[in-house]
């Protein structure tokens, strides 16, 4: 099995760069061309089959936009060399680069610790609704403290799905409070980004969506490394169509 990782650079001055910075799922419908079988009708089928994760993340000191995609199988990003004003070609880096990290991601052992970032939505389902907000319930909606987002990543670590292990924990520091305390605070920070609003392609129209971003940046320890493979491989939280679930991790 292989896991392949692409770096693109991309234009930040770009018409079609900008637009797909404030509708990803346009980003997703691009980045899909170079993956087989994705027209339009099936391409969210096609992109579970590829597991094809992504993320955009802006270079604050230039600008450039570096986007990262993950996917099972090797994707052909020649089809963008003739797309005008598209790729950022100034930086003296290749404006795209890919490689298989599937033998860096096997030698991976219980206990190591890795500096992480995930662009992801963090939610919850409501369960029990007030007077007046009976619309609510079953639906997913944004978990908005800092501290509910917090908990729902150390949750993800616990169990990344129902009955599936996210194989990690998040490291956690010691600190004294103003009363003297000790306590421990999890070695993670949070960068709440704007809501993201985008819009998908329906049947016959396109959907307007709303998403929280939340950027985590942080240090966490394998606690099953089988279950960790499977958590990069997959993903973290929901809507990853729209950029959001791909988990990025360096030697701690």
């Amino acid at each position: 099995m292989s896991l392949y990782l692409s770096r693109l650079l991309l234009n930040p001055r770009s018409r079609q760069v900008m637009m797909e910075m404030v509708h990803p799922y346009e980003m997703h419908r691009t980045l899909m061309r170079a993956f087989p079988n994705s027209i339009d009708d099936i391409e969210s089928k096609a992109r579970g089959e590829f597991g094809v994760l992504f993320r955009a993340d802006v270079d604050d000191l230039t600008g450039v936009v570096m986007v990262y995609v993950q996917s099972r199988i090797e994707p052909n990003w020649s089809f963008l060399d003739g797309r005008y004003d598209y790729l950022c070609r100034d930086t003296g880096k290749l404006a795209y680069a890919c490689k298989d990290i599937m033998p860096a991601c096997a030698k991976i052992q219980d206990g190591q610790v890795f500096s992480f970032r995930l662009r992801a939505n963090p939610t919850k389902r409501v369960g029990k609704v007030t007077r007046g907000d009976s619309d609510l319930k079953g639906k997913r909606v944004g978990l908005l403290r800092e501290d509910e987002q917090i908990a729902w990543l150390i949750r993800k670590g616990r169990e990344r799905e129902k009955g599936r292990p996210g194989g990690f924990e998040i490291l956690m520091a010691e600190v004294v409070d103003r009363y003297g305390q000790i306590r421990e605070v999890p070695r993670v920070e949070i960068r709440r980004e704007e809501k993201q609003r985008g819009r998908k392609k329906g049947p016959r129209t396109f959907d307007e969506m709303t998403h929280l971003a939340v950027r985590f940046d942080g240090l966490l320890r394998i606690t099953d490394a089988n279950a960790f493979r499977e958590t990069l491989a997959r993903g973290i939280g929901s809507a990853k169509a729209f950029g959001f679930g791909l988990l990025s991790v360096a030697p701690g």
